[in-house]
C-alpha cells in the first residue's frame, strides 16, 4: 500500500510538471522570416549591386512589454558572407533628425541617407493592430561601426490606418518609432549581423511584423561563391523573458552577368 502510494504521488507530480512545461510552451511566442535577394543571377567573384527584402513576423500568446515572452527585445539579423553592405555609398543621419518627426519631416532632414523602405505592424496589448510605414537610413557609425536607423511612422490608436506612399509629402500618423541596428562581424556562414537591441524602450507596444526592402545603388551588393550555390540568413529573436528563437533560411543563387 506505502508503494503504491508514494507510485501515485510521483505520477502525480511528474503530470502536473509536464503540464507546467507544455503551459510554457503554448504560451511562448513565435518567431519566423524570409528573405529575397534579387536580381538571383550575380557574377562568382564580383558583387553586383540589388536589393535586400526581409519580412519578419513574431507572434505572441499574451502580448505586452510587461508580460514575460510578450515582446521582442532583440533582433539578430545575420547576412550571408557574400553580400556586402557599403554604408559610403549613402548619406549619414543622426537619432535627433528622425525621432518624433513625421515621414515629411524625416525626409526632409536625411534625404541622402533613405536606403529602403516598408511596412510594420504591433499589437496593442493583443486589443488591436497597429499599422506603421518603415524607412530605412544610413545611420551615423557607432563606435566606428555603421548603423541603419530604422524609422516607424505609426497610428497607435483604433481604427488604425496609414498610407506609406510618397513619404516626402507624407505626414500621417501619431507615433513614430526609432530603432537603432548596430552592424557587426559575424562569423561562419555570415559576414555581418545587424542587431537592433532595447527594442521595448523605443516600442511602447509589441513589433508584430517587419517587411522592408534594402535597395540603393550598391548599398548591398552580392555574388554567388558558394558551392552549394545558396544564400543563407539567420535571425536571432531575444524576447523580455530572456527566451530566444533562432530561424535560418536559404535562397539559391545562379552564376552569370
Amino acid at each position: 500500500m506505502r508503494i503504491s502510494r508514494r507510485l501515485a504521488v510521483i505520477l502525480a507530480l511528474s503530470a502536473a510538471g509536464a503540464l507546467a512545461v507544455a503551459g510554457i510552451a503554448i504560451a511562448a511566442p513565435s518567431s519566423t522570416f524570409s528573405f529575397n535577394f534579387s536580381p538571383s543571377k550575380v557574377p562568382k567573384k564580383k558583387y553586383k549591386p540589388g536589393a535586400l527584402a526581409t519580412n519578419l513576423v513574431t507572434h505572441y500568446t499574451n502580448p505586452g512589454n510587461n508580460n514575460p515572452g510578450g515582446a521582442v527585445e532583440r533582433t539578430q539579423i545575420y547576412l550571408d558572407k557574400n553580400w556586402k553592405i557599403n554604408p559610403k555609398v549613402a548619406g549619414k543621419c543622426k537619432s535627433s533628425e528622425l525621432s518624433g518627426k513625421t515621414m515629411k519631416q524625416a525626409m526632409a532632414a536625411c534625404p541622402k541617407a533613405l536606403v529602403g523602405k516598408g511596412t510594420a505592424t504591433a499589437t496593442a496589448n493583443g486589443l488591436f493592430t497597429i499599422h506603421g510605414c518603415v524607412l530605412l537610413f544610413n545611420g551615423k557609425p557607432q563606435k566606428k561601426k555603421p548603423t541603419l536607423q530604422v524609422f516607424t511612422r505609426v497610428v497607435a490608436s483604433n481604427p488604425s490606418h496609414i498610407t506609406c506612399s510618397n513619404p516626402k509629402q507624407n505626414s500621417q500618423g501619431n507615433a513614430t518609432v526609432l530603432l537603432k541596428g548596430v552592424l557587426k562581424d559575424a562569423s561562419g556562414a555570415y559576414g555581418k549581423v545587424l542587431d537592433v537591441n532595447h527594442i521595448t524602450q523605443s516600442a511602447s507596444f509589441p513589433l508584430e511584423v517587419f517587411n522592408t526592402k534594402i535597395k540603393k545603388g550598391n548599398y548591398v551588393t552580392a555574388r554567388c561563391k558558394a558551392k552549394n550555390k545558396k544564400w543563407k540568413m539567420q535571425t536571432t529573436w531575444t524576447y523580455n523573458n530572456g527566451a530566444k528563437k533562432t530561424v535560418q533560411q536559404t535562397q539559391k543563387c545562379k552564376v552569370g552577368h
